[in-house]
Protein backbone atom coordinates (compact mmCIF):
# COMPACT_ATOMS: atom_id res chain seq x y z
CA UNK A 1 0.00 0.00 0.00
CA UNK A 2 1.37 3.87 -1.30
CA UNK A 3 2.09 6.17 1.68
CA UNK A 4 -0.72 8.10 0.09
CA UNK A 5 -3.27 5.16 0.49
CA UNK A 6 -2.46 4.47 3.78
CA UNK A 7 -2.94 7.89 4.80
CA UNK A 8 -6.65 8.06 3.35
CA UNK A 9 -7.26 4.40 4.84
CA UNK A 10 -5.70 5.63 8.61
CA UNK A 11 -8.11 9.03 8.21
CA UNK A 12 -10.94 6.83 6.82
CA UNK A 13 -10.71 4.76 9.87
CA UNK A 14 -10.60 7.05 12.79
CA UNK A 15 -13.43 8.74 10.96
CA UNK A 16 -15.77 6.27 12.31
CA UNK A 17 -15.06 6.78 15.96
CA UNK A 18 -15.07 10.57 15.77
CA UNK A 19 -17.40 12.52 18.24
CA UNK A 20 -19.00 15.84 18.78
CA UNK A 21 -15.88 15.88 21.35
CA UNK A 22 -13.59 15.68 18.51
CA UNK A 23 -15.52 18.34 16.23
CA UNK A 24 -15.30 20.44 19.24
CA UNK A 25 -11.25 19.69 19.53
CA UNK A 26 -10.95 21.34 15.82
CA UNK A 27 -12.59 23.98 16.15
CA UNK A 28 -11.03 24.66 19.33
CA UNK A 29 -7.51 24.92 17.65
CA UNK A 30 -8.82 26.83 14.77
CA UNK A 31 -5.49 28.94 15.41
CA UNK A 32 -3.68 26.38 14.18
CA UNK A 33 -5.69 25.38 11.23
CA UNK A 34 -5.89 28.98 9.78
CA UNK A 35 -1.70 29.27 10.28
CA UNK A 36 -1.80 25.98 7.69
CA UNK A 37 -4.50 27.15 5.64
CA UNK A 38 -1.88 30.31 4.93
CA UNK A 39 1.08 27.90 4.05
CA UNK A 40 -1.00 25.99 1.69
CA UNK A 41 -2.24 29.85 0.17
CA UNK A 42 1.71 30.61 0.36
CA UNK A 43 2.75 27.29 -1.47
CA UNK A 44 -0.14 28.31 -4.56
CA UNK A 45 -2.49 25.54 -3.33
CA UNK A 46 -5.51 28.39 -3.41
CA UNK A 47 -7.99 25.56 -4.31
CA UNK A 48 -7.30 23.34 -1.16
CA UNK A 49 -6.62 26.61 0.89
CA UNK A 50 -9.97 27.35 -0.45
CA UNK A 51 -11.49 24.20 0.33
CA UNK A 52 -10.00 24.03 3.93
CA UNK A 53 -11.89 27.25 5.08
CA UNK A 54 -14.97 25.86 3.72
CA UNK A 55 -14.08 22.67 5.70
CA UNK A 56 -13.49 24.65 9.00
CA UNK A 57 -17.01 26.77 8.41
CA UNK A 58 -19.39 23.95 7.72
CA UNK A 59 -18.03 22.12 10.75
CA UNK A 60 -18.96 25.43 12.56
CA UNK A 61 -22.20 25.85 11.37
CA UNK A 62 -22.72 21.85 11.76
CA UNK A 63 -22.31 22.27 15.35
CA UNK A 64 -24.13 25.67 15.52
CA UNK A 65 -27.05 23.30 13.93
CA UNK A 66 -27.49 25.75 11.56
CA UNK A 67 -26.28 23.06 8.64
CA UNK A 68 -27.45 19.66 9.55
CA UNK A 69 -27.94 18.09 6.20
CA UNK A 70 -25.11 16.57 6.00
CA UNK A 71 -24.16 12.96 6.52
CA UNK A 72 -22.35 12.09 9.49
CA UNK A 73 -19.88 10.11 7.57
CA UNK A 74 -19.15 13.59 5.79
CA UNK A 75 -18.72 15.27 9.21
CA UNK A 76 -16.53 12.25 10.61
CA UNK A 77 -14.42 12.52 7.64
CA UNK A 78 -13.84 16.52 7.63
CA UNK A 79 -13.26 16.01 11.63
CA UNK A 80 -10.53 12.98 11.45
CA UNK A 81 -8.86 14.97 7.95
CA UNK A 82 -8.69 18.29 9.99
CA UNK A 83 -7.56 16.26 13.22
CA UNK A 84 -4.61 14.94 10.90
CA UNK A 85 -3.93 18.86 9.49
CA UNK A 86 -3.54 19.94 13.00
CA UNK A 87 -1.59 16.73 14.41
CA UNK A 88 2.20 17.62 14.50
CA UNK A 89 3.04 14.13 14.63
CA UNK A 90 2.30 13.35 11.40
CA UNK A 91 3.87 10.90 9.15
CA UNK A 92 6.20 14.04 7.46
CA UNK A 93 7.11 16.88 9.98
CA UNK A 94 5.11 20.36 8.66
CA UNK A 95 8.25 22.23 8.76
CA UNK A 96 10.22 20.49 6.22
CA UNK A 97 9.32 22.73 3.00
CA UNK A 98 6.81 21.36 0.66
CA UNK A 99 7.16 18.01 1.77
CA UNK A 100 5.03 18.26 4.97
CA UNK A 101 2.23 19.52 3.16
CA UNK A 102 2.51 17.21 0.39
CA UNK A 103 1.64 14.93 2.78
CA UNK A 104 -1.72 16.88 4.23
CA UNK A 105 -2.55 17.73 1.09
CA UNK A 106 -2.44 14.55 -0.33
CA UNK A 107 -4.63 13.57 2.34
CA UNK A 108 -7.41 16.37 2.21
CA UNK A 109 -7.60 16.29 -1.94
CA UNK A 110 -8.50 12.65 -1.40
CA UNK A 111 -11.57 13.22 1.37
CA UNK A 112 -12.52 16.16 -0.60
CA UNK A 113 -13.14 14.16 -3.74
CA UNK A 114 -15.20 11.35 -1.57
CA UNK A 115 -17.15 14.34 -0.47
CA UNK A 116 -17.53 16.39 -2.79
CA UNK A 117 -21.52 16.65 -3.46
CA UNK A 118 -21.93 17.41 0.18
CA UNK A 119 -19.39 20.31 -0.25
CA UNK A 120 -21.27 22.01 -2.99
CA UNK A 121 -24.42 21.36 -1.85
CA UNK A 122 -23.29 23.27 1.14
CA UNK A 123 -21.67 25.87 -0.75
CA UNK A 124 -25.23 26.09 -2.80
CA UNK A 125 -26.59 26.11 1.00
CA UNK A 126 -24.36 29.40 1.54
CA UNK A 127 -25.25 30.65 -1.32
CA UNK A 128 -21.48 30.18 -2.83
CA UNK A 129 -19.88 30.08 -5.87
CA UNK A 130 -18.62 26.46 -6.32
CA UNK A 131 -16.24 27.38 -9.00
CA UNK A 132 -13.93 28.98 -6.69
CA UNK A 133 -14.11 25.90 -4.25
CA UNK A 134 -13.95 23.29 -7.20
Amino acid sequence: MKDEEKIIHNIEDKSKDITVSDIDKVLSDEKTVTAKEERLKKDKLFKLFDQVKLAMEMLKDYRAKRYTDIPWRTIGLLTAALLYFINPFDLIPDFLPIFGYTEDAVAFLAIFKSIQTDLKNYCLWKGYDTDKYF
